[in-house]
């Protein structure tokens, strides 16, 4: 399996790879083989003068040579299976570059494309780190950064379609066994993970029984999580003056059960964004968030939904979700609507064409797992 992996600089890609390179030993059959661009590249150029150069044809030839000698390095190796990570596009100074030379990238004949993304402000506080250290002459506001990873996921949908291949976007705080499944072995089925999340943040007894859901989910099956990346701490954030402020336990992630890919560096917190910036982006946090869970609705083939009203409350998210999956993205769905969530006297919104409603949990995941062996079998 040949696998194209993009991202934004500041996407944890190295800790990603280990986690990958050390699931594959576990799991897999001959050898991983791993390549970075941008270590071909920082081989012939120094760094910030290409990041910084007027001339964009050689900053285009200089990248195209550095993926010709990548592609060159997998060929003469031959691993059974190979990964290629590269940064696209680059973003200096309000530029993206460099334009994508779809004939050198063909010639890696890759069979998947996954465009990976991480938080925002986890992106930016990383850069801003890094750039207090290594003084590269990068600046950044975390509105840049939103349209930086668009723009990636744009350009992986671009290259996919010219290569024609599928472009998975995935968050790196899943699980390596999911990226590992879904990149190298595509593996099927796949599923959307449908919870309450807004009105039940601060109520830790629903928090742990959704975390056990999820964890379960994880454990069987390969599942997109919307909490694999939680951006809506912005909207929380504390203000203290003129500062925004992000503790790391504001983050609702993965369960404890469950070890993300990439794991967010202690240095990171507690994170403080100026309020403008924040401020910023609100305006369009939603619309952001609805496109990240609603691309991996349209990339699963089923979506499994957790108690849509928990505490008998209407979770607008939930029902958003299950009305794009249906009406829009067409997937099957699977419901656990338990007695105890209807109010006195309320009949099932669900009818027979939505999917498959359960009351009881077992027989919730007992349908699961019957669609599931229809993939197996087959």
């Amino acid at each position: 399996m040949r696998v194209l992996a993009i991202g934004t600089t500041g996407v944890n890609m190295r800790l990603l790879s280990a986690a990958l390179e050390k699931y594959h030993k576990e799991v897999g059959r001959g050898r991983l083989g791993i390549y970075f661009v941008e270590d071909e590249l920082k081989k012939e150029v120094d760094w910030v003068t290409f990041l910084d150069s007027d001339d964009y044809y050689w900053q285009e030839r200089a990248w195209r040579e550095a993926v010709a000698r990548s592609i060159a390095r997998a060929e003469d190796e031959g691993p059974e299976n190979a990964i290629l990570f590269m940064n696209l596009p680059y973003f200096r100074k309000s530029r993206f570059f460099p334009a994508v030379d779809i004939s050198v990238i063909r010639a890696f004949k890759p069979d998947v494309l996954i465009t990976l993304i991480e938080e925002a402000h986890v992106i930016w506080r990383r850069i801003q780190l890094r750039e207090e250290r290594e003084k590269t002459g990068a600046f950044l506001r975390l509105k840049d950064v939103f349209a930086w990873r668009t723009a990636s996921i744009l350009l992986g949908d671009t290259i996919a379609k010219a290569l024609g291949v599928q472009n998975y976007v995935i968050a790196v705080k899943h699980p390596a066994r999911t990226i590992y499944k879904l990149a190298v072995e595509g593996a099927r089925p796949r599923f959307y993970l449908s919870f309450p999340i807004t009105h039940v943040r601060n109520n830790a007894e629903a928090r742990r029984e959704i975390d056990m859901y999820r964890a379960t989910m994880h454990q069987r099956h390969i599942a997109f999580d919307p909490l694999t990346m939680d951006e809506r701490v912005l909207i929380l954030a504390k203000r203290r003056g003129n500062t925004a402020v992000i503790e790391a336990g504001d983050r609702w992630l993965l369960p404890p059960e469950v070890k993300p890919a990439v794991e967010d560096e202690p240095e990171l917190y507690p994170m403080e964004i100026p309020v403008d910036q924040v401020e910023e982006v609100l305006v369009d946090i939603d619309n952001i968030i609805r496109f990240k869970d609603f691309r991996y609705i349209l990339q699963s083939d089923a979506v499994a939904v957790y108690r849509p009203f928990m505490n008998k409350i209407f979770h607008r998210g939930v029902f958003s979700e299950i009305i794009y999956a249906s009406n829009t993205a067409h997937k099957r769905l699977f419901i656990y609507l338990p007695p105890e969530d209807k109010g006195s006297g309320m009949e099932s919104p669900f009818g027979p064409w939505t999917g498959t409603v359960e009351e009881d949990f077992e027989k919730f995941l007992q349908a699961i797992e019957k669609f599931a062996s229809r993939f197996s079998a087959g």
